[in-house]
This record gives structure tokens, C-alpha cells and sequence, in this order.
């Protein structure tokens, strides 16, 4: 990754769980810069601002229930900006809520469990999306 910090966007209103996506990066050793957005339309602000291309992230973390813009609207908003189509998108919620994107290969799934071990599982998620993307050159 050029030798900076990656950048993770997490886009969710719910502090508890901000907290825990945190604590799980930290767990999984993942010394990261986050830009956080409690709503889908500041998430949509940060994601395709002016600067999109210099400051583009390398993962983001998209809840699928968002206040003012949905998290769906949020991924056909990404998935349709050539500057972020290609960056992995790690959705916290259910997969058949995104059915119209299931051939989308930079989308992941992670159910939002209400097993702290099972929910910080996250961070390796995140570690392995990561990786590939910084083996992939993007």
C-alpha cells in the first residue's frame, strides 16, 4: 500500500458497533486511518467528494441500515464511480438485501452478530480483503 496506513471508510450509526469494527481492526493488528459516517448520504459525501480519486479508501464497511440513504443506495452509488468500483465493499448486514449485486466480486457479506467473538471476527475479514487488494496493485 505505498507504504502509508490503508484507509478504511465505515459508513453505520450505531456507536456500539462502530466501536467494536474498531476494536476488531485493532485486535487483528491492522494499524489503519478511518473516516466515519453515521449516514448513508455523509458516507456518499465522503466517498465521491471533489478528492474521491486522491483520497479514495481501500475497504470500506457499509451497514445495510442506514438513516437518510440506505446502504444499498450507498453500494449502487460506489459500485457505479469508476474511481471506487474496484474497492472491496464489506457489507454488515444480510446479502439478500443487495440481490440486484450478486455477481459483484469486490462485495462482501458479514452477518452482524450478536456473539462479540463472532463479530469481531471482522478484522480478519478485513485483513484478507486488504491483502488482496494490495496484491492487486489497486
Amino acid at each position: 500500500m505505498n507504504g502509508r496506513k490503508p484507509k478504511i471508510v465505515i459508513i453505520d450509526d450505531n456507536d456500539g458497533d462502530v466501536f467494536l469494527l474498531r476494536e476488531a481492526l485493532r485486535r487483528e493488528g491492522l494499524d489503519c486511518e478511518i473516516v466515519l459516517a453515521n449516514n448513508g448520504a455523509d458516507g456518499i459525501s465522503i466517498l465521491c467528494d471533489a478528492d474521491a480519486f486522491e483520497n479514495r479508501p481501500d475497504c470500506i464497511l457499509l451497514d445495510v441500515n442506514l438513516p437518510k440513504v440506505s446502504g444499498n443506495q450507498v453500494l449502487e452509488r460506489v459500485r457505479g464511480n469508476p474511481v471506487l468500483a474496484r474497492i472491496p465493499v464489506l457489507v454488515l448486514g444480510k446479502p439478500q438485501t443487495f440481490e440486484s449485486l450478486e455477481n459483484d466480486n469486490q462485495t462482501f457479506f458479514f452477518p452482524k452478530s450478536s456473539n462479540l467473538r463472532e463479530f469481531l471476527a471482522v478484522g480478519a475479514k478485513v485483513r484478507s480483503l486488504l491483502e488482496k487488494t494490495s496484491a492487486a496493485g489497486f
